[in-house]
């Protein structure tokens, strides 16, 4: 089984030794991105072992610990130039992001690559206080409702939706890419699903694997989500006319 590696850097005229040592490893997979909201849809709607942020030290810390934000469980290493600043190896340790200086020699570089990939398919132990089931975290000012699930969806996902906001919280349940159930307070199915959709504040995450046993959801997510879509258009058009 191939170990699947997503690479976030920036430059596309780089000459990447990083990328050709990753090139000489067998059964592995990259994949390259070139900017930091890419890198998360990617990451959202495919499954990957590793993710690799190449650049300066100050700005690749600052888009691996924003990555470890919306992925608490998944495996990231920031390759930079070696600095002598001191908030980069304090947020490497606080984020558990394993640091490789880009700059040393060749062999120092293949030899902590080939470690790093060799971690990702004997698996790892995960960060205290990090929860390995909660593979995705986030906040819906910066994610919709909609977004989040499209993207699960279409990385044929299985598992539950937690979503917390001052409305209370609610659950939606996926099953290799589709809604299987919905529920929040009363409502439950296409209605919980409607609702959730008009949140805009607030926070979710998501657990791999766990599988609702009721069904409350029948339709395909595309005509789920285009129906929704489209009454919350309906909506704030009302809202913004107001009342005649």
């Amino acid at each position: 089984m191939e170990t699947r590696l997503l690479i976030l850097n920036a430059d596309p005229v780089f000459q990447d030794r990083a990328l050709g040592i990753f090139d000489e490893i067998d059964e592995i997979e990259t994949r390259v991105v070139r900017t930091l909201p890419e890198a998360v849809s990617v990451l959202l709607a495919e499954n990957f072992d590793g993710f690799v942020v190449e650049g300066e030290a100050p700005i690749a810390m600052e888009q691996a610990t924003n990555a470890r934000q919306h992925f608490p469980s998944l495996r990231i290493v920031c390759l930079a130039p070696r600095t002598n600043e001191i908030g980069f190896a304090t947020a490497a340790q606080q984020q558990n992001i394993t640091k490789i200086f880009s700059d040393g020699s060749a062999r120092r570089l293949r030899k902590q690559l080939h470690s790093f990939v060799r971690s990702l398919a004997q698996g790892g132990t995960p960060a205290e206080g990090i929860d390995p089931c909660h593979s995705l975290i986030g906040n819906l000012n910066q994610f919709s409702a909609a977004e989040i699930l499209q993207m699960s969806c279409l990385g044929q996902r299985s598992g539950r939706f937690t979503f917390k906001s001052g409305r209370g919280n609610s659950e939606i349940y996926l099953a290799h890419g589709s809604v299987r159930h919905a529920v929040f307070g009363s409502l439950e199915g296409e209605s919980a699903v409607a609702e959730i959709f008009r949140w805009r504040q607030g926070r979710f995450y998501f657990e791999e694997g766990i599988i609702s046993q009721v069904q409350t959801v029948d339709r395909p997510w595309a005509h789920l989500l285009i129906d929704n879509l489209q009454k919350l258009d309906e909506t704030l058009e009302l809202s913004a006319t107001g009342p005649l």
